[in-house]
C-alpha cells in the first residue's frame, strides 16, 4: 500500500469537501501506520467539522503526544474545545499556539472566534484585525469583526466591515444580508429592503416556499385582476407585522391566496379581506407570489410611508366581552410578557425573566401575565405575587391571547410577538429592548413608525434590565387609564 499516494488523495478529498472519502483514506493509513501525525490531525480535522468534538480531543491526545508543538493538531484542539464550550481551555491552546508560531492567521482568527463566542467583543476585534493587518483580504475575519462591531452598537464600523466583505467576496450571503439589517436599523429603507432578499439565499430560510424568481412580484408588474400568493415566513411577530399590506394588495384589485400560521386564522378572517386559503385549493395555481417580509419592498415603503392604521387586527367580539366581563375591577390592567421563545436566536438577550419585574409590583395595579408556560423559577416566584394574575389555559390561542391583551390599560413586554399583536390591536404598550435592538425598532428613538401605540425602554448597557425597569416603574406610577 503506497501511502504517501493514500495521504495525497485523502488530502485532495478533505480540500474538495469530499469528507467521507477523505475519511476512509486517512483511517487506512492511520491503520498501517498509528504515528502518522498528519492523517491523524486530518481526521481530527473531519470530526471537527462533523461536531464529534470528543473523538476529535481523543485523537489528537495522541497526536500531540507525539509532536507537543505540533500547531495545526493545537488549533484543531482548541476549535474542538470551542465546540464543547470549554473557551477558557480553548483560549489557553490558541495562545500556546501563538507562543510557537506568532503569525498563525488560523489561530489568530480562532481566538478573536473564540472571544466573539463569549460576547467579549473588544477583544475579538483586536484579535480580528491582528488577522487582517497579516492577511489584508481575509474576508471571514473581516465579516466576523463586522458583527462583533454590530453587537456592541457601533453600526457605522459594522457597515464599513460588511462592504469590505462583499466587495472581497461580492455574493457573500450573510455579509449582503447584515448590511440590509444594518441599513434597516438606520431607516434606510431605499437600500436596506432590496438587501433584505438575500435572506432568501440563507440555508436557514430553505424552509420556507421561495418559488421562481420569474413568477415572484416585488412591485414591478401590474397584478389587476391576478392571483398573487403571499407566501409566509419567519415568526408569528413578522406575520403579524406584514400582515397590515393584505388590503393594500387587495386595493390593486388582486386575488390573494394566504397561508397563514394556524393561530393567527381567526385574526386575519377579521381583516375581512378577501382571500382563499390555500388549504381550500384543490390545486395551487397562481400568477404570482410574494413572500410576506417583500411586501414593504413591493410597496416601495419608506420610514414616512410605512402603512401604520390601527387597528388592523379584531379581537371576535365574545372573547373580548369574556374577558372585559371577567376583568371587570376598577384598577388599572396591565399585561407583562419577560420573555420569548428560547428557540429564537436571540432570546439570550431580548428574554429576561420574572425576578427582574418584581420592583413594579409595589404598585397598587393588577398585573396579568401573558405568559402559557414558565420556568421552574418563574413559576415558584409567581405564586407568591399577589398582585400576578396567570391565565395559562385560557389565552391558549392567540384570538384568546388578544382578548386579554384588549381587556389591558397597557401591556409591558420584552421584544416578543405579543407586542406586534399589541400593535395590530392598537393596544397601548411598552415594549423593552435588549441593548443591540431588532432592526425594525430603528435606532434613538421611543417611538415607532410601525406602531402609533408603541413606547421603547433601551437598555443603555448589554444585559442591563434593572435600569430598564427601573425607568418603566417611574412611568407606570404616573400612568392613567
Amino acid at each position: 500500500m503506497d501511502l504517501n499516494f493514500l495521504l495525497n488523495r485523502a488530502i485532495k478529498f478533505h480540500l474538495k469537501g469530499k469528507l467521507d472519502k477523505a475519511e476512509l483514506d486517512y483511517k487506512k493509513i492511520i491503520k498501517s501506520q498509528p504515528q502518522n501525525i498528519i492523517a491523524n490531525n486530518n481526521l481530527a480535522s473531519i470530526e471537527n467539522i462533523k461536531k464529534n468534538y470528543k473523538n476529535s480531543l481523543h485523537i489528537l491526545e495522541n497526536v500531540l503526544r507525539i509532536n507537543p508543538n505540533y500547531v495545526d493538531a493545537l488549533n484543531n484542539k482548541g476549535i474542538a474545545l470551542m465546540g464543547l464550550e470549554r473557551f477558557d481551555e480553548a483560549l489557553n491552546v490558541f495562545n500556546k499556539t501563538l507562543e510557537i508560531k506568532p503569525d498563525f492567521l488560523d489561530a489568530l482568527n480562532n481566538i478573536a472566534n473564540c472571544f466573539k463566542s463569549i460576547g467579549k467583543y473588544e477583544d475579538a476585534i483586536g484579535y480580528y484585525q491582528r488577522a487582517i493587518k497579516i492577511k489584508p483580504n481575509y474576508v471571514e475575519a473581516i465579516y466576523n469583526s463586522g458583527i462583533c462591531f454590530y453587537e456592541i452598537n457601533k453600526f457605522d464600523d459594522a457597515e464599513k466591515k460588511y462592504i469590505e466583505a462583499i466587495k472581497i467576496k461580492p455574493d457573500f450571503i450573510d455579509a449582503n444580508f447584515n448590511l440590509s439589517v444594518i441599513k434597516l436599523l438606520k431607516g434606510n429603507y431605499k437600500e436596506g429592503l432590496p438587501l433584505y432578499e438575500w435572506r432568501k439565499k440563507r440555508p436557514i430560510f430553505k424552509k420556507y416556499d421561495f418559488y421562481e424568481s420569474k413568477n415572484e412580484w416585488l412591485g414591478d408588474q401590474d397584478i389587476n385582476n391576478k392571483i398573487i400568493y403571499i407566501t409566509k415566513e419567519q415568526a408569528l411577530g413578522d406575520y403579524i407585522q406584514y400582515s397590515r399590506y393584505f388590503p393594500l394588495v387587495e386595493k390593486k384589485c388582486a386575488k390573494i391566496i394566504l397561508d397563514p400560521p394556524k393561530q393567527l386564522k381567526t385574526m386575519i378572517d377579521n381583516m375581512d379581506i378577501n382571500y382563499t386559503h390555500v388549504d381550500d385549493l384543490k390545486k395551487l395555481s397562481f400568477d404570482y407570489y410574494c413572500p410576506i417580509a417583500s411586501l414593504p419592498l413591493a410597496f416601495n415603503t419608506t420610514v414616512q410611508t410605512i402603512p401604520n392604521q390601527i387597528p388592523y387586527f379584531f379581537t371576535p367580539k365574545d372573547i373580548k366581552n369574556y374577558w372585559r366581563r371577567k376583568l371587570n375591577s376598577n384598577k388599572i390592567k396591565v399585561g407583562l410578557k419577560w420573555s420569548g421563545s428560547s428557540i429564537y436566536a436571540d432570546d439570550k438577550n431580548r428574554s429576561t425573566s420574572l425576578d427582574k419585574f418584581l420592583p413594579l409590583f409595589d404598585l397598587p395595579y393588577e398585573f396579568h401575565s401573558l405568559h402559557i408556560e414558565y420556568t421552574k423559577n418563574d413559576e415558584k416566584l409567581k405564586n407568591d405575587i399577589s398582585n400576578l394574575y396567570c391565565h395559562k389555559d385560557e389565552i391558549l390561542g392567540l384570538d384568546n391571547t388578544a382578548g386579554l391583551i384588549d381587556a389591558m390599560d397597557l401591556v409591558i413586554s420584552v421584544d416578543t410577538g405579543i407586542v406586534q399583536l399589541c400593535g395590530a390591536l392598537g393596544k397601548k404598550f411598552w415594549n423593552l429592548l435588549p441593548y443591540t435592538a431588532d432592526y425594525r425598532w430603528l435606532l434613538d428613538r421611543n417611538d415607532s413608525p410601525w406602531f402609533p401605540s408603541a413606547k421603547l425602554y433601551r437598555q443603555v448597557k448589554k444585559g442591563d434590565w434593572d435600569t430598564v425597569i427601573q425607568k418603566v416603574k417611574i412611568d407606570l406610577m404616573n400612568f392613567k387609564k
